[in-house]
């Protein structure tokens, strides 16, 4: 509901403010009453009924379910007048009639929504899904946490680029005032040199006038008598006459003496070829080593998934999970892929011309798997799940044996027991990141990190786990006495290292210190792990055997 003038919508109204056409949020509920009440109507109800009481909405399981919420489930995210009707598993895509028509005319598989609902209770599944929603929950809290975080961060270092800013300027300026200081040092001294030349010059020019006045006084007196002293007084005038001239002289060369200012060009010159007092520049932030959770568990089974057909000892390579619970596993020997339900049974299964190495997911619906042969065959099959039926989709083929293999974005990595190669999803060589040919396995198999920054790289060899730069730079290595021989590896959505130990018959969980914590081991019947899986989402933890049977542990909360 709204309050006049607005458009804000309320899950809750106020009950007594609507019986007046005013609309306002209902802060506070009344079992004895059934109303919702604003702040201002709770306090009447308070003096009016003082026994009853009154609900926060931070007491919300006892307020009526609201209605609101169910009716917006029913309809259609893209066309809100629609029913949801059907579920299409190609996509993984909740359908009305129009998107039905418009968008998924070529699906195979179509379900009624009142057939999937049944398969989600059966399988358990919609139990489950509040715990993922309460994790997904506290993911998105912390991130907003983290968010807000960054925001204060990016703030306080605004503010300090600021006053770098300044304390350059300052520093500028200080530069600058010295300058000035030493320039004009250098004026007043010329001036001084001058003004005392000119001024010592005037000086001599008073004593020469003075000398004048006497010697012409002398040279009347002379006239009169003694004439004796006229050639004395005659050859001082000459004399003086002289040193006047030789002064005057002087006087005309210092006469037209003025001090002027020349810039130093270089200075101007180079602080007008700047555009600003240095580059503004976005720094990320090296963030804190998050602290990955080791997992724990409530429940560990095993489950056999040989059927009827299969002719040889199983050997599972490969583990992918479907969005609806759905899995997948790569039967080596075999030579099959197997689809497996919420109960752990093979449900549709499609055989390939030679031995299976490993699987990725390509797609919510696809995976590549390396089909591989010790001669001629070297390539990697696409599969798609399609109504519960594996179809083969494209096929690559390369110069090299296919082992182990990862996705990440539109780049595929493929080890071929001494080398890791970077492809594009068609098949295009990128590069050769990394090669070890001292060894037969010295490339085992391999996984990306979530954010594509580390590679990380199975040395059966020598019992070791590498972990790579995307150009192929060793940063590090783990050798642990508890892993031995490590095969298969997994990276999980929310970054947790899976590694299998095939002679030491475990699956061990790389920790923040670099160590390993064995998360299940020969004591739960592990016998030559290849493969493993771990899926937050769904909270469990699926581990190929050699001996055919999978291993699902469940996780706590």
């Amino acid at each position: 509901m709204a309050e006049k003038g607005s458009d804000l919508l309320y899950d809750f109204c106020c009950n007594v403010c609507e019986e007046k056409n005013v609309n306002k949020e209902a802060m506070f509920y009344c079992q004895k009453c059934s109303k919702g009440l604003c702040e201002d109507c709770e306090g009447l109800h308070k003096m009016f009924y003082s026994l009853h009481i009154a609900y926060e909405k931070g007491e919300i399981d006892k307020w009526p379910a609201t209605t609101k919420s169910f009716d917006d489930l029913q309809f259609c995210q893209h066309h809100s007048d629609r029913l949801i009707e059907m579920f299409c598993e190609d996509h993984g895509k909740l359908c009305c009639a129009l998107c039905l028509f418009h968008e998924h005319r070529p699906c195979v598989k179509l379900v009624l929504i009142t057939e999937k609902t049944q398969a989600v209770y059966d399988a358990g599944d919609f139990h489950q899904i509040s715990a993922s929603i309460n994790d997904a929950q506290q993911k998105l809290e912390t991130a907003i946490d983290d968010t807000q975080e960054f925001l204060k961060e990016l703030q306080d270092s605004y503010e300090k680029a600021s006053e770098e800013i300044k304390g350059l300027r300052q520093k500028i300026n200080d530069i600058l005032d010295e300058l000035e200081r030493k320039t004009v040092h250098s004026l007043d001294n010329m001036l001084q040199k001058l003004k005392h030349s000119l001024q010592s010059n005037e000086k001599k020019c008073f004593k020469a006038t003075d000398g004048f006045k006497k010697i012409s006084d002398a040279i009347n007196k002379v006239k009169k008598d003694p004439k004796d002293l006229s050639f004395i007084a005659y050859q001082k005038a000459l004399e003086m006459v002289s040193q006047a001239e030789n002064l005057l002289k002087t006087l005309i060369v210092h006469r037209g003496s003025v001090v002027t200012f020349n810039s130093n060009p270089s200075i101007y010159g180079t602080l007008s070829g700047f555009s600003s007092l240095g580059n503004i520049e976005c720094a990320e932030i090296q963030p804190e080593k998050s602290k990955h959770r080791i997992l724990e568990f409530t429940t560990k089974s095993l489950y056999n998934i040989r059927i009827a057909s299969d002719t040889s000892q199983w050997d599972i390579r490969g583990i992918c999970e479907l969005p609806g619970g759905d899995i997948l596993i790569a039967d080596r020997k075999n030579k099959r892929v197997k689809l497996i339900d919420a109960m752990y049974k093979v449900v549709a299964h499609l055989d390939m011309p030679t031995l299976l190495w490993d699987m990725c997911s390509i797609s919510p619906t696809e995976v590549a798997v390396t089909v591989s042969s010790w001669r001629n065959t070297k390539t990697v099959q696409f599969l798609k799940v399609n109504n519960r039926q594996i179809v083969k989709q494209r096929v690559l083929k390369f110069p090299h044996h296919c082992n182990g293999i990862s996705r990440y974005k539109e780049h595929l990595f493929i080890s071929s027991f001494t080398a890791l190669y970077k492809y594009t999803m068609d098949g295009q060589l990128v590069k050769k990141i990394y090669q070890d040919t001292s060894y037969t396995y010295s490339v085992y198999k391999c996984a990306v990190s979530p954010d594509g920054s580390r590679l990380y790289v199975t040395n059966y060899s020598l019992n070791k786990l590498l972990i790579l730069s995307m150009d192929g730079t060793v940063l590090s290595s783990l050798d642990d006495p508890a892993l031995r021989g490590p095969t298969g590896i997994h990276v999980s959505e929310t970054g947790l290292l899976l590694i299998c130990g095939y002679i030491s018959k475990n699956v061990v969980q790389m920790d923040d210190d670099g160590g390993v914590v064995t998360l299940t081991s020969k004591e739960d019947c592990l016998d030559g792990p290849e493969s493993v899986y771990y899926s937050a989402i769904t909270g469990r933890l699926i581990v190929g055997n050699q001996n055919g049977n999978i291993l699902v542990a469940k996780i706590k909360c």
